[in-house]
């Protein structure tokens, strides 16, 4: 395994802190003769798109409470508790680009 095969896989990663999905996408389409990069840029973009996913769904189950219930406490109390997890959702996808960026420079 190369040098730069690692450093872009690892940089796919990472780049939860500079270009969370651009970046990955880049890596995906001009790497197409390096199936291990591939496999980590799509890895990658993944756990940057998935909490975007959530938050979308979370967005469409409030507004559909909100629709059928008319009662805003009862919708407020469900954001609360939704994105109490979402927050902690995307903080471990956070940490674990960051670990797995890490990780794959250093082996």
């Amino acid at each position: 395994m190369t040098t730069e095969n690692k450093l872009l896989s690892s940089l796919s990663y990472l780049s939860v802190l500079f270009l969370p999905v651009l970046f990955p996408l880049i890596v995906l389409v001009l790497t197409s003769d390096r199936p291990w990069v591939r496999h980590h840029a799509t890895n990658a973009l993944l756990l940057h798109l998935l909490p975007a996913v959530l938050l979308v769904g979370i967005a469409i189950i409030a507004g559909i409470m909100g629709i059928t219930t008319n009662n805003a406490a009862s919708v407020g109390w469900l954001l609360i508790i939704l994105l109490g997890l979402f927050a902690l959702v995307a903080a471990a996808f956070f940490i674990y680009s960051i670990y797995t960026g890490i990780k794959i420079l250093v082996n």
